[in-house]
């Protein structure tokens, strides 16, 4: 029987935040949901789990009613849901987690620990998880979380399970793995299963049928036969070109230039060893490997925050000894850090003071810095980027894909010639990766050299010009033009020879 919303309407505060949307779940199937944040796929979900009521329309299991009020009553119709947040207690074993609220006791009122045991061995071999079940929850590695928290949901007999942003926080290869599982489970079990998500490459491998959600309606739905990668982009972002744009700027890479921009021959730190790179001006290089592997200790290094033990650096023809940021700065190179809320930005400051922080110099008469014309200039810049929000108001208060955009116009307003992204779309929906390809595109096409990090081998096949592979903390300078590769060549080429932890 198919788990059916119909005509779901629901407002919040006098705002109108579903308009009558049609949307079902078919047991076996994958259904993917897609949207920009603020679509209302959440909205959707936590009604879908019981946890906000519709003010109209019908939930339907099959042609029966059903009314839910709390996520405990969708648990008792069999529905679940596995939010980005998990709700596992990291203090406790895996065991005491699998049957929280649901403890096996004895004659007597004693608990049944050895049964509750061996039931969850049974589990794990029946879902192929490598841990025990007297693991402590906080021991596990975040992949074996999620997928812990997926069966838990089965155990309790869920025969519709939502998962929200499932891969968010996983490297290529564990995603990977996470939604063969997912997709084992869904056929194996006959489990409707919805996957919201804004990595639509990951996703669309495993669907059935996808939804894409804008404004609170539904404005695509196709099957697996009917669907496409463009048909949703165009949906989401009204204009799904700047997906096609990487491929028109391919011939004006390195065949056209004798020098390269950015020279690195056999760099050591602490923690890299053999480093050898070169990328042009007009070029968007991609670097990808896996985690530990020594990408961002690059940027770090190249911007003077990791202190260079052996080799040359030259930038612009010249020689280079990245000592500190500032010296960074002056040479010509911006930086946008992976993680913007620990080292990117000032929480308590507002959009435009964040976004002209290095260039605050520009704006100071007679050591006074004239604040309104820096805000001037922050504002023009914010608002050509399609900058949402209060911008006004604390950085922190607006969306993820919103406080990159800030970050991204600082590196604009820096007039750098070599600017280092890493992971720059990490967090933010697909809406905002669109504008967010658009602006890294600009860049290289005003000249800049432009070093991209990314753990997604989609975008880095979608954005890159060429692509080179660090593995265990080096790199032998090799590149490959993206448009010959695919996912499945980036994975095997990070793996190769890799001797670090991950």
């Amino acid at each position: 029987m198919n788990y059916i919303a119909q005509q779901i309407k629901i407002g919040f505060s006098g705002v109108q935040v579903l308009h009558g949307v049609d949307f079902c779940v078919e047991p076996g199937t994958i259904h993917g949901l897609f949207g920009h944040n603020g679509a209302g796929k959440s909205t959707l979900l936590k009604i879908l789990a019981g946890v906000n009521t519709p003010d109209s329309g019908e939930l339907l299991i099959g042609d029966v009613p059903v009314h839910l009020s709390s996520p405990r009553d969708a648990l008792n119709q069999r529905i679940a849901c596995v939010y980005q947040e998990l709700r596992l207690i990291p203090g406790m074993s895996v065991w005491q987690n699998l049957f929280l609220g649901r403890e096996l006791r004895k004659a007597g009122g004693f608990l049944d620990e050895k049964g509750m045991i061996a039931h969850t061995e049974a589990v794990l071999t029946e879902y192929q998880l490598n841990f025990l079940p007297t693991t402590l929850v906080k021991e596990l590695s975040h992949p074996d979380k999620q997928m812990l928290e997926v069966v838990t949901n089965l155990d309790r007999d869920a025969r519709f399970l939502f998962l929200d942003e499932p891969t968010t926080a996983l490297e290529g290869a564990q995603a990977e793995d996470l939604l063969n599982a997912v997709q084992r489970i869904a056929k194996a079990k006959n489990i409707g299963i919805v996957l919201v998500s804004h990595k639509l490459d990951e996703v669309l491998r495993v669907c059935d049928k996808a939804t894409v959600m804008c404004g609170g309606k539904v404005i695509y739905s196709a099957d697996k036969l009917t669907l496409s990668k463009a048909a949703i982009v165009e949906a989401i972002v009204g204009n799904a070109a700047v997906y096609e744009q990487s491929a028109n700027r391919r011939e004006i890479i390195r065949g056209a230039q004798t020098r390269p921009w950015l020279a690195i021959e056999n760099l050591k730190t602490d923690r890299l060893k053999n480093i050898n790179l070169q990328a042009f001006r007009g070029e968007i290089l991609g670097v990808y490997g896996l985690v530990g592997a020594g990408r961002t200790r690059l940027c770090r290094t190249l911007f003077g925050l990791e202190t260079v033990v052996s080799g040359n650096i030259q930038l612009s023809h010249k020689s280079y000894h990245p000592s500190s940021p500032a010296k960074a700065i002056q040479s010509g190179i911006a930086y946008l850090t992976e993680e913007r809320k620990k080292d990117g930005f000032i929480p308590l400051m507002s959009s435009f003071a964040n976004a002209t922080l290095p260039i605050l110099k520009r704006f100071r008469h007679f050591g006074w810095v004239n604040h309104d014309a820096a805000e001037n200039s922050a504002s023009a810049l914010l608002a050509k980027m399609n900058t949402l929000g209060n911008l006004h108001g604390p950085i922190r208060s607006l969306s993820g894909g919103n406080q990159q955009k800030v970050l991204l116009a600082r590196v604009i307003a820096q007039n750098a010639t070599l600017v280092l992204l890493d992971e720059p779309t990490k967090g933010v929906d697909i809406g905002a990766k669109a504008d967010i390809y658009k602006i890294i595109y600009q860049l290289a096409e005003s000249g800049c050299c432009v070093v991209m990090v990314s753990s997604e081998e989609e975008e880095l096949l979608d954005v890159a010009d060429n692509i080179t592979v660090f593995r265990n903390g080096e790199c032998d300078g090799s590149v490959i033009p993206a448009h010959n590769l695919t996912p499945a060549d980036l994975r095997k080429a990070a793996w190769e020879n890799e001797e670090a932890t991950v």
